[in-house]
């Protein structure tokens, strides 16, 4: 027969050894830090959140606010001043128009406009004589002409030139006035050579004699 021993002693076991007190103090305190980080964590996060909520509600506010105004504005009215201008505008323009459509339709009495007047005495420019205004009335009946000429003897000439025209066909120049204008005072900062002239400064009339034109008999010269 085979007998078996037992040699297990149970005082040589090894037993688990309880937590001490030091130990349980460390976890309860790490334990209460934890606690009170994330307390402190969620303080501020809840007061960013509270700050941006309030924030918000600020600026809700204010729109609200200026809402509120825009739609107690009344509806602003047109400007009577501005009104006023742009008819004035408006009226101005028209009259332009009308003005230049009877200029090229010949409605004023010169079918051909005013620009022959002015090619005409563009055609007929004499050197050291300048024109200053042109004046056409009456429907072109009447030329009026004022220039400046550095010398009285260039009138001739250009009167010459200037009845060679078309449109001086049945005017006469019934009045013409020369002034002679003393040079102005010398520029002391011009140079030397640079003296200042006298001049001429005439100015002419030239009506359409149409009583005339039509008086005269056929063939005549």
């Amino acid at each position: 027969m085979s007998q078996q021993l037992n040699l297990f002693n149970p005082l040589f076991e090894k037993k688990p050894k309880p937590f001490s007190v030091r130990t349980l103090a460390q976890a309860l305190a790490a334990i209460a830090v934890g606690v009170v980080a994330l307390s402190f964590y969620a303080v501020v996060e809840t007061r960013s959140v509270e700050r941006a909520a309030e924030q918000l509600r600020a600026q809700i506010s204010t729109q609200r606010e200026q809402v509120t105004k825009l739609a107690k504005v009344p509806v602003q009215t047109a400007s009577k001043v501005l009104e006023a201008e742009v008819a004035r505008l408006e009226s101005e323009v028209k009259a332009r128009q009308t003005s230049l459509q009877a200029i090229s339709t010949g409605e004023l009495g010169n079918s051909a406009g005013f620009s022959e007047f002015f090619a005409a005495l563009g055609r007929q420019a004499v050197p050291g004589l300048w024109l200053t205004t042109v004046t056409v009335a009456e429907s072109g009946g009447q030329l009026t002409v004022q220039g400046r000429a550095l010398r009285a003897d260039l009138m001739p000439a250009f009167l010459r030139a200037l009845t060679n025209e078309p449109i001086m066909r049945g005017r006469k120049v019934t009045e013409m006035k020369l002034t002679a204008v003393a040079p102005p005072p010398a520029d002391k900062s011009a140079k030397p050579d640079a003296e200042p002239q006298a001049f001429i400064e005439f100015s002419l009339s030239a009506p359409l004699q149409v009583a005339e034109v039509a008086a005269t008999p056929a063939g005549t010269p």
